[in-house]
């Protein structure tokens, strides 16, 4: 992974969850930057994956292969294996002639990748999870707490918060970062763990990693996304109205639908 280090970037978590899932299959995974030194490392035969803001030193050879994202093709174009990585859109699935993987979720058409985001826990993990919510062991507090950069449509999840007596707590952005495991933690205390999207977003279909995330630590999804929602086969909670799609949250809380999301999650959206 050649890539952001955890916590520099909003993209760190991709690198973060493409690290944990290779080493989980057995395979010899490093995570470097620019800064390291690599003078003692052979990279023979090498699979890379990176981004087009952190790629400035990495190693260009042959016999490598390359999972790009956003990167400046001109500096792999002597390089015969190289693929572009998109996240999965509405709009690019109806601009461009793609073909489906046999994973039902991840689209190609030659040396161009169509592919969501996951989780960034483990199958194994998941299980454990999935017995938390059947045993009732996740006791939510009266907070609503979001880790990121809070935009829009955040605002509108403060004010709701605001109006029906709950605390809104914001973690992560640019500072006041947490660990992935205490992300984890914050979610499942959450009252709710909305996984809301600003305009463009959802015109256009983009689909976060943030709803697969939080299924998958044991809270039901709920998206402003109407692509995101056909994704679940509209088993989510889903509305334009911010305030009106919390409110409907609040009294959804169907225990066997949720398990069954998790599973979903588990079996077709993480990193392994």
């Amino acid at each position: 992974i050649w890539g952001h280090k955890l916590h520099s970037h909003t993209h760190s978590y991709i690198h973060y969850g493409f690290h944990r899932a290779f080493h989980y299959l057995g395979y010899k995974c490093l995570w470097l930057d620019n800064n390291d030194d690599i003078s003692n490392i052979d990279f023979s035969k090498s699979l890379f994956i990176t981004e087009g803001q952190v790629d400035k030193n990495i190693p260009i050879k042959n016999d490598c292969i390359y999972l790009l994202h956003n990167c400046n093709g001109l500096k792999y174009s002597n390089v015969g294996n190289v693929f572009n990585i998109q996240v999965i859109t509405k709009a690019d699935l109806n601009r461009y002639s793609y073909t489906k993987f046999t994973n039902e979720y991840g689209y190609y058409s030659g040396d161009q990748l169509l592919l969501c985001w996951a989780t960034d826990l483990l199958p194994e993990e998941i299980n454990i999870n999935i017995k938390h919510v059947q045993n009732n062991e996740l006791k939510s507090s009266n907070n609503l707490n979001f880790v990121a950069m809070s935009i829009y449509p955040w605002d509108e999840v403060k004010i709701w918060c605001e109006n029906n007596g709950y605390k809104y707590n914001n973690y992560g952005g640019f500072s006041n970062n947490v660990s992935c495991k205490k992300n984890m933690e914050l979610i499942q205390e959450s009252i709710l763990a909305p996984a809301f999207q600003e305009k463009w977003q959802v015109v256009n279909g983009y689909i976060p990693c943030r709803i697969f995330k939080n299924i998958s630590y044991g809270k039901m999804g709920i998206t402003n996304n109407s692509f995101v929602n056909e994704l679940f086969n509209n088993k989510l909670i889903y509305g334009e109205n911010i305030h009106e799609t919390l409110d409907l949250a609040l009294v959804n809380n169907n225990k066997d639908k949720l398990i069954s999301l998790m599973e979903e999650v588990r079996d077709k959206h993480t990193y392994v």
